[in-house]
């Protein structure tokens, strides 16, 4: 199959508010000629194919704080831009138990098709933002825009919130504290996931370049509806806000 290249939607790309948001599982979206990868519409509307509700909490902020954002052009289920280019799951079989029928045996040709089409155009927008705010002398906070469900393997998921982080935890830990201030939700510190196994944007993107970093991850039953999502997006900037006053937070720091 010849793949057309699919650029991410890039919001306010002249944006220098100080932060970068990278939507990585924006879009439930599957091309033309995928043919559903053989899943049903309930699936491809379900929590494996994207990160439920942070597409719109990303534009809201991108509004409120005058800054830019990238968001994946197409499902998670068709390449996700949140790993290695070599990772196994890069392309994934099965997701939460589905089995994704045009997954499996895939030739390197293949692979390597929709990494041009869709994973590559991700990455280079953002590269390209990051790369403005560095030759201008700032030092962008760099957060990743995730969303996960409340129950995983039949284990209720207790954390209302949550932030990554692999080898740098300035920014994870002043925002944590700061969500813990202003809302009595129980907040995650490398939970539900790690960033010590998944956190190839943020590290591509943030750690590498020595910049302050982290993955946003917000319980997918706390982000439904407008209302919610808009709530998230005012508080979120807020705390970030803050953070963008932290001298700790200005510096490019290399662990």
């Amino acid at each position: 199959m010849t793949l057309g290249r699919l650029e991410p939607e890039i919001i306010n790309p002249s944006g220098r508010g100080g932060i970068i948001l990278l939507c990585d599982h924006a879009s439930n979206h599957v091309p033309e000629g995928f043919f559903n990868l053989g899943l049903t519409d309930d699936d491809l509307t379900d929590h494996i194919a994207w990160d439920i509700g942070m597409a719109d909490i990303t534009r809201k902020m991108c509004d409120l704080m005058d800054i830019p954002g990238v968001l994946a052009p197409v499902s998670r289920l068709v390449i996700d831009c949140n790993r290695e280019d070599d990772s196994p799951t890069l392309i994934p079989k099965a997701s939460d138990g589905i089995s994704i029928p045009a997954n499996n045996d895939l030739t390197s040709q293949a692979v390597a098709a929709r990494k041009a089409a869709y994973y590559d155009p991700f990455h280079e927008a953002a590269d390209k933002l990051v790369q403005a705010h560095l030759s201008e002398g700032l030092v962008p906070l760099i957060v990743g825009m995730h969303s996960y469900t409340s129950v995983m393997d039949n284990e209720e998921r207790p954390w209302g919130a949550g932030f990554l982080w692999k080898d740098d935890p300035r920014l994870a830990q002043a925002m944590i504290g700061l969500i813990e201030r202003e809302t009595d939700l129980k907040v995650g510190d490398n939970e539900p996931y790690s960033g010590h196994t998944l956190y190839h944007t943020m590290q591509k993107h943030g750690a590498d370049h020595g910049l302050p970093q982290t993955t946003l991850e917000l319980r997918q039953d706390l982000v439904l509806g407008r209302g919610m999502i808009d709530q998230w997006a005012a508080l979120i900037a807020d705390c970030l806000d803050e953070c963008l006053e932290r001298s700790d937070l200005k510096e490019i720091k290399h662990y």
